[in-house]
């Protein structure tokens, strides 16, 4: 298990730039990327207007490309919902086009899978930092209806430290040097289970300790629960939480620029067998995976394509090189 040590100002920034608008921006240009390559294409094969997916994929992409100024501008305006619909919608593209026939295309059909990846990555990411706080926002929590305890007993977001240990080389297209220093402002206060006074980040008074940190939205969710990681399977990646209720205070940019840590790499083994990946990021090697958050996954990716998530009960979607690649 990578032994990372931790740093606020590290994990801090990784959740507010995963939470952008210039992050999204990136997957904006990704999918007008896939746009330049398809429809010139499509364009000049008259007869392909009547194979359905293709007119339907393609004008799909189209229209997120027309609607992503207003999701982006609420985004600005610290509205999430729109934004989040729009990374689902992109996330569908690439399944949909895959499950037709792209054979049409004499050239560029690895370019145009490769951008849509890319997109569905970031989009992918923007979604995973907002899961938690979406999950919280339920009505019946704010009035006692539903209980948060029994219905999130685990931290369905980014968990413990793996926002430093597996996102961090997909969110900086080219590594920064510094970055903007963080601190808790011990100011302003909220509970868990209380309503949510102010939209960023947050951090347990007591610090991180094994619990990450939380992205929460002013006036529409309660304040989450710490999640400390309490036993993590090196094999799997499976990990099991406890549930802390404590006081959290808002993280905030003091002004001050301080040094990136540099990365801690796992040890190389110089054996693929020990590859690892998460759902929602590129595949670091071209061959088969399997991941045991679903039954009969093994399935053959190549090297940039974004491995997918499974909604279940067995937690985090991990990915796992398979030792037959036969």
């Amino acid at each position: 298990m990578n032994t990372m040590e931790r740093n606020l100002s590290r994990e801090a920034h990784l959740w507010y730039t995963i939470t952008s608008p210039e992050t999204m921006d990136r997957a904006r240009d990704h999918l007008q990327a896939a746009v330049n390559i398809m429809i010139p294409q499509a364009q000049a094969h008259p007869f392909i207007a009547d194979y359905a997916p293709v007119p339907y994929w393609g004008g799909r992409m189209e229209d997120l490309l027309r609607t992503f100024a207003n999701a982006r501008a609420l985004l600005v305006q610290g509205e999430y919902g729109e934004m989040i619909g729009w990374g689902g919608a992109l996330m569908n593209i690439p399944r949909g086009l895959r499950e037709g026939n792209m054979n049409w295309m004499s050239t560029g059909v690895d370019d145009l899978m490769g951008q849509l990846n890319l997109a569905v990555g970031v989009c992918g990411r923007f979604n995973d930092a907002l899961t938690q706080s979406q999950r919280l926002k339920d009505d019946e929590y704010k009035t006692g209806a539903l209980d948060w305890r029994i219905c999130v007993p685990r931290d369905v977001s980014i968990p413990g430290d793996n926002i430093a240990r597996f996102y961090e080389s997909a969110v900086y297209p080219v590594r920064p040097f510094e970055i903007p220093e963080y601190a808790p402002d011990k100011s302003i206060t909220c509970k868990t289970g209380e309503i949510v006074p102010w939209t960023g980040v947050w951090v347990p008074a007591d610090g991180m300790g094994k619990a990450a940190l939380a992205f929460a939205r002013k006036g529409i969710q309660i304040m989450q629960p710490a999640y400390p990681v309490i036993s993590e399977d090196e094999e799997t990646g499976w990990q099991e939480f406890d549930i802390v209720e404590c006081v959290w205070h808002p993280v905030k940019p003091t002004g001050r620029m301080v040094p990136l840590p540099p990365t801690e790499q796992e040890p190389d083994t110089g054996d693929a067998a020990s590859l690892r990946c998460p759902a929602n990021q590129p595949c670091p090697q071209a061959g088969w995976w399997s991941t045991p958050a679903k039954a009969d996954s093994r399935r053959l990716f190549a090297a940039g394509e974004v491995m997918p998530e499974f909604g279940s009960d067995y937690g985090a979607t991990i990915w796992q090189w398979d030792l037959d690649q036969g």
